[in-house]
């Protein structure tokens, strides 16, 4: 009586192994094998902590989507959160809830343990190698500006083998700049 067809409707899905590098791969399987563990030890603080973390990262994902995702993006995203959790740390001691300040604290901890996992160099690293490089640019050119500065780093190569972010790079030179420049 009724033909029933089926009509495949093909999905397009994109995975994380197709556009990320394995540090990252690595890192997102980390926190999944980390978030299974904590419910089973009925570790709440850390479970609701890595869904945080998990939750901001596909966040990340669909706002950077057709970009490649690196374990840089993904300390740029960590560091993001810890400001976040230091700025309610200080609102909630103004308003004298230091139970609350106390359970950010945890948190803090918590994702710099996972920050400190990925395969990035340190603050103390990137400063290093930004001041070595203000003070060359600025025996070529003693009168550089800051914004010429930016012009004269090729962001390609260097995000890679500083292993840094590019945004790290950018607030290093900032910071750095005006203790070179004096």
């Amino acid at each position: 009586m009724f033909r029933r067809t089926l009509t495949f409707v093909p999905r397009i899905r994109q995975s994380l192994r197709f556009n990320s590098t394995e540090a990252y791969t690595a890192a997102i399987t980390n926190l999944k094998k980390d978030l299974k563990t904590s419910m089973i030890n009925k570790n709440d603080l850390e479970k609701n902590t890595i869904k945080g973390l998990l939750s901001e990262i596909k966040n990340m994902e669909i706002d950077n989507k057709g970009n490649h995702n690196d374990e840089f993006l993904l300390f740029d995203t960590y560091s993001k959160l810890i400001h976040q959790r230091h700025d309610s740390i200080e609102n909630y001691l103004a308003n004298n809830r230091e139970d609350m300040a106390n359970k950010e604290k945890q948190e803090v901890e918590i994702i710099k343990k996972y920050q400190n996992l990925l395969p990035v160099a340190t603050q103390e690293e990137i400063d290093e190698k930004v001041i070595e490089l203000l003070r060359f640019i600025k025996k070529e050119e003693p009168n550089l500006q800051l914004k010429q500065v930016f012009g004269k780093v090729n962001w390609k190569t260097t995000s890679e083998q500083w292993k840094a972010s590019p945004k790290s790079i950018r607030s290093s030179i900032v910071t750095n700049f005006k203790s070179i420049s004096q």
